[in-house]
C-alpha cells in the first residue's frame, strides 16, 4: 500500500469502495489515485502537508508591500487577475534582499489556507527533479518527476509551491511547472527574466525602507525595546553604511547580539574589517539560510563564469570595472567614447594594452552596440545590476565593494587602470550641449575612481604622455564643474610634466599653459594669469604665426586677461582685432568667432557704448539660440549678459524676467553652487534691488556670499564682489553702519590682493567715500535740527514779542 496521504488503486480493491470511504479520485493515464484519508471529524487544520525547509526568521519585519499583493492575489479565496488561469507570483531581487522569507513568512502565516505546501529548490534542473520525486514520495506517488507534476496539474484541494533560487537564466522553469489553472505557485529568482512565468503579479525586492531596516536591524541584536528613540537614531548609519540590504542586516545583528561591539561602534568595526564581517556567517542566526552576504553573490559569479563564452568574459570584466566606478548611473556612453577617443586620436601601445578587451575588441568604425548590451543582460540576469528607463545602470553599494574585495592585489591594480584609462579618455574636447552634459554626468565616476589612488590619475605618469592627456581631460571636467583648485592643481602638474618631457614649445606644453592662465583667471590668481597668457601669445605668434586658429584663440583669452586687470581700452582694441579675423577666415557664425563678439560686446560696455554692446549680444544670443540650442553653455552666458546690457539700457523690468529664467535653468542644468549659477543669482539681487523689492535682494546676496566664501574663498573677486554688494543691499536697508565696515574690509582686501588701480578696487573706494560722506551727512543732522529747533523757539519768541508791541501800540 502506499502512503495514507494517497491509494493507488490495486487489483481486488474497487473503486466505489474508496468513494464511499470518502476518498476523492484522480487518473493519470491508466492509473487511479484516491487521495485523503476517509471521511473525518471536521477538523479546525486544513493543511495536510507542509514541506517546507524552515521557519521564517523571528525576526521578520516589514516588506507589507509584496506580503499585501500575496494575500490579494496568492490565497485559494482570492480572485487571480486572470481568471482561469494558474496563480503564478514572481519575487525577483539581489540575493540577500530577502526573497525567500517573504515566501516562508506567507506560507507560515496561511498554512490552513492550503491542502498541501511543498517546497522545491530550483537552483538547477537537477535540484526540482529532486524536489518533485519529494513530492511524490509524500504523497505516496510512483517516483517520477512526471508523476508528481502531472499529479498537481490534477489534484482538487488547494496547494501551494514554491520554486526557490530559480536562478540560472540558461534554465527553461516552464518545463517544471504543474500544467491546468490549479494551484498557486510562488517563485523567487536573482533573474528579472523570470516574470515572464507571473500571471498574478511580480514584485522587484530591493533595499528595505529606513523603519524596516532599523527594526530589523535591534530585533537580531537582541534589543527589546524597539521604540526606543536613541536606539533607533543610532542603528541608522549602520543600515544606511549596508545598503538596506536585509541579509547584510542580519549578519551585523548577530554580530552586535554576540557582543562583538556595540550598536553606535559597528560602522567603525565595518571600516576596519568589513571583508570578514560580510563573510561570516552566524552561528544562532534566526534561519539556516546557507549564505553570507559574499557567499550568496559569489554563487551568481561563479555561474557567470561557467558560462565559458565571451558575453560571461564581458559581462565579469564590466562588473569589475563598475566597482570603480559611482554605483549610481553607470552610462554605455563612457565605454563608447573610450572607443571613438581610441580610434580617433591614434592608438598608442599603452593604450591597446591596458584599456578592456571589451573595447579592444571591437572591430567596427562605428561603437557596435551589442557585445555591451548582451554582458549587461547577463548581469541584469543575476540581479547583480539594475537598469533604468534611461538605460543607466546601477549597482548595490555591498555589490560594490564586494567585487573589489574578492580582487587581489595585481588584479586590483589591473582593473583600476583600466577603469580609470577608459572615464578619461572617454572625455570629449567637442562643446555642444550633449558634451558638456555628458562631463557633467562624469563628475561621480571620476571623483569615485580617483579616490582609490592618493595620487588620483597621475599614479600612471610613468607612462607618459598619455596620462598627461588623461589629467588634462579631467581638469576640464573640474573646470566646467566650478571646482576650480582642483582644476588648477592638476593642470599645473601637467604643465611641469610636459616642460619637462616635451619641452616649453611643444605644441602639447603650449596648450596646457594656455589652461593653466585661464584655470589661475578662474582661482582668482588675474595678474598670474595675465602674465602667464602674455607669454603663451608671444611664443605662439613666433612658432605658429599670427593668424593661426591657436595663437588667435591665446590672443582672445589675452584680451579678457587684460580686462580683468582694468586695462579695458587694451582689451577693447585687441577683441576687435581678434573678431575682425576671426570673421574673416572662419566666418560669422563659427563658435569661436561668436565667442569674441559676445565678448567684444562686454568691452563696449565697459567703454561706455552701451547702446552698441545691447545690439551685438542681441544678435549673438539669437545665433547662440539657433545653432547651440537655448541650454547651451555658451547661450546661457550670452543671454546673462543680456539681461546685463537690458539693465545698463534702462529696460530693468526685461533685464529681471531675464534673468529669473537664467538662474532657474542653470540651477537645473549646472547646480545651485556652480561659479555661472551663482554669477547670475548675485545679478538676480541686483535686479530685484533695481525692481526695488530690497529685502528680496539683501536675502539672496547673504546667501551668494555665504556660498562664494565657502565654495571659492573669502578673497577670491567673485566673493568680493558679492560682498561689496552685500554693502550696498544693508545701505538700502537702513544698515548703514554695518555697510560701511563691510565696505572698508573690501577696500582693504582689493588693495592688498589686486592693487589701487584695480577697477573693482576704484569701484569699492568710490562705494566706500560714498558711504562716509552719508555717515557724516547723518552725523551732522542732529546738531543741524537742534539749530533749526533754537531758530524756530527763537523766531517765535520774537513774533510773540512783535504781537504784545503791536497790541499795545493799538490800545
Amino acid at each position: 500500500m502506499s502512503s495514507p496521504a494517497s491509494t493507488i488503486l490495486r487489483s481486488g480493491h474497487r473503486a466505489e469502495n474508496f468513494r464511499a470511504e470518502g476518498y476523492s479520485q484522480v487518473q493519470i493515464g491508466d492509473r487511479y489515485y484516491y487521495n485523503s484519508n476517509p471521511a473525518a471529524p471536521p477538523s479546525p487544520f486544513r493543511n495536510k502537508h507542509f514541506e517546507v525547509p524552515r521557519n521564517a526568521s523571528t525576526a521578520f519585519t516589514g516588506r507589507e508591500d509584496v506580503c499585501e499583493q500575496l494575500r490579494a492575489r496568492c490565497l485559494p479565496s482570492s480572485t487571480s487577475d486572470r481568471r482561469g488561469q494558474q496563480k503564478r507570483y514572481v519575487i525577483h531581487g539581489l540575493g540577500g534582499s530577502g526573497k525567500t522569507q517573504v515566501c516562508l513568512k506567507f506560507v507560515e502565516d496561511h498554512r490552513e489556507e492550503f491542502w498541501g505546501v511543498f517546497w522545491v529548490d530550483a537552483s538547477s534542473a537537477e535540484s526540482l527533479e529532486r524536489g518533485y520525486l519529494q513530492i511524490a514520495n509524500t504523497c505516496g506517488l510512483e517516483a517520477r518527476v512526471d508523476i508528481a507534476r502531472r499529479w498537481l496539474s490534477n489534484v482538487s484541494k488547494s496547494w501551494a509551491l514554491i520554486l526557490d533560487n530559480a536562478d540560472d537564466p540558461r534554465l527553461d522553469l516552464s518545463k517544471f511547472l504543474p500544467v491546468g489553472n490549479r494551484g498557486v505557485i510562488l517563485i523567487t529568482s536573482r533573474n528579472p527574466e523570470c516574470m515572464v512565468y507571473a500571471t498574478v503579479g511580480s514584485y522587484e525586492l530591493g533595499a528595505m525602507n529606513v523603519d524596516e531596516a532599523v527594526t530589523l536591524m535591534l530585533k537580531t541584536a537582541g534589543i527589546r525595546d524597539l521604540s526606543s528613540q536613541s536606539t533607533r537614531e543610532s542603528a541608522k548609519p549602520v543600515v544606511l553604511t549596508l545598503g538596506y540590504l536585509a541579509l547584510a542586516i542580519t549578519q551585523a545583528g548577530a554580530v552586535i547580539r554576540q557582543g562583538r561591539c556595540r550598536i553606535e561602534e559597528y560602522c567603525e568595526l565595518y571600516a576596519r574589517r568589513r571583508k570578514e564581517l560580510l563573510s561570516q556567517q552566524a552561528i544562532q542566526g534566526g534561519d539556516d539560510y546557507r549564505y553570507t552576504v559574499y557567499t550568496t553573490w559569489e554563487v551568481s559569479w561563479e555561474m557567470i563564469e561557467k558560462m565559458s563564452n565571451e558575453a560571461g568574459e564581458d559581462a565579469l570584466e564590466l562588473l569589475r570595472m563598475f566597482s570603480f566606478l559611482y554605483y549610481e548611473s553607470i552610462s554605455e556612453e563612457i565605454f563608447s567614447q573610450a572607443y571613438h577617443t581610441l580610434r580617433n586620436s591614434g592608438q598608442s601601445d599603452w593604450m591597446l594594452s591596458h584599456l578592456p578587451k571589451i573595447i579592444l575588441r571591437q572591430s567596427y568604425k562605428e561603437w557596435d552596440v551589442d557585445n555591451f548590451r548582451t554582458a549587461i543582460s547577463v548581469l541584469l540576469s543575476f540581479s547583480l545590476v539594475y537598469q533604468n528607463k534611461e538605460n543607466l545602470i546601477s549597482i548595490h553599494p555591498l555589490v560594490h565593494t564586494w567585487i573589489r574585495d574578492r580582487l587581489g592585489q595585481l588584479d586590483e591594480e589591473t582593473v583600476w587602470t583600466q577603469t580609470a584609462s577608459t572615464v578619461a579618455f572617454s572625455i570629449p574636447w567637442t562643446f555642444q550641449i550633449a558634451n558638456y552634459r555628458f562631463r557633467q554626468a562624469l563628475i561621480p565616476h571620476i571623483d569615485t575612481c580617483l579616490s582609490f589612488r592618493s595620487e588620483g590619475i597621475f599614479y600612471l605618469e610613468d607612462i607618459g604622455n598619455d596620462c598627461q592627456s588623461m589629467a588634462s581631460g579631467i581638469a576640464l571636467v573640474y573646470s566646467e564643474a566650478g571646482r576650480v583648485q582642483k582644476a588648477l592643481q592638476m593642470t599645473k602638474q601637467v604643465v611641469e610634466t610636459r616642460k619637462r618631457t616635451l619641452g616649453e614649445e611643444h605644441p602639447d606644453t603650449l596648450s596646457s599653459i594656455h589652461n593653466l592662465a585661464i584655470r589661475y583667471s578662474e582661482a582668482g590668481e588675474r595678474q598670474k594669469a595675465l602674465q602667464i597668457m602674455e607669454q603663451v601669445v608671444e611664443t605662439r605668434k613666433r612658432t605658429l604665426g599670427e593668424e593661426h586658429p591657436n595663437t588667435l584663440g591665446s590672443i582672445h583669452s589675452l584680451a579678457n586677461r587684460y580686462s580683468e586687470a582694468g586695462e579695458r581700452q587694451k582689451a577693447l582694441q585687441i577683441t576687435e582685432q581678434v573678431v575682425e579675423i576671426y570673421k574673416r577666415t572662419l566666418g560669422e557664425e563659427y563658435p569661436d568667432t561668436l565667442s569674441s563678439i559676445h565678448n567684444l560686446a562686454i568691452r563696449y560696455s565697459e567703454a561706455g557704448e552701451r547702446q552698441k554692446a545691447l545690439q551685438i549680444t542681441e544678435q549673438v544670443v539669437e545665433i547662440y539660440k539657433r545653432t547651440l540650442g537655448e541650454e547651451h553653455p555658451d547661450t546661457l552666458r550670452s543671454i546673462h549678459n543680456l539681461a546685463i546690457r537690458y539693465s545698463e539700457a534702462g529696460e530693468r523690468q526685461k533685464a529681471l524676467q531675464i534673468t529669473e529664467q537664467v538662474v532657474e535653468t542653470r540651477k537645473r542644468t549646472l547646480g545651485e553652487e556652480h561659479p555661472d549659477t551663482l554669477r547670475s543669482i548675485h545679478n538676480l539681487a541686483i535686479r530685484y534691488s533695481e525692481a526695488g523689492e530690497r529685502q528680496k535682494a539683501l536675502q539672496i546676496t547673504e546667501q551668494v556670499v555665504e556660498t562664494r566664501k565657502r565654495t571659492l574663498g573669502e578673497e577670491h573677486p567673485d566673493t568680493l564682489r558679492s560682498i561689496h554688494n552685500l554693502a550696498i543691499r544693508y545701505s538700502e536697508a537702513g544698515e548703514r553702519q554695518k555697510a560701511l565696515q563691510i565696505t572698508e574690509q573690501v577696500v582693504e582686501i582689493y588693495k592688498r590682493t589686486l592693487g589701487e588701480k584695480y577697477p573693482d578696487t576704484l569701484h569699492s573706494l568710490r562705494t566706500l567715500n560714498y558711504f562716509k560722506q552719508s555717515s557724516k551727512n547723518i552725523q551732522e543732522r542732529p546738531r543741524v535740527l537742534k539749530g533749526l529747533v533754537r531758530d524756530t523757539r527763537n523766531l517765535k519768541k520774537r513774533s510773540t514779542n512783535l504781537s504784545i508791541r503791536f497790541r499795545n501800540k493799538l490800545l
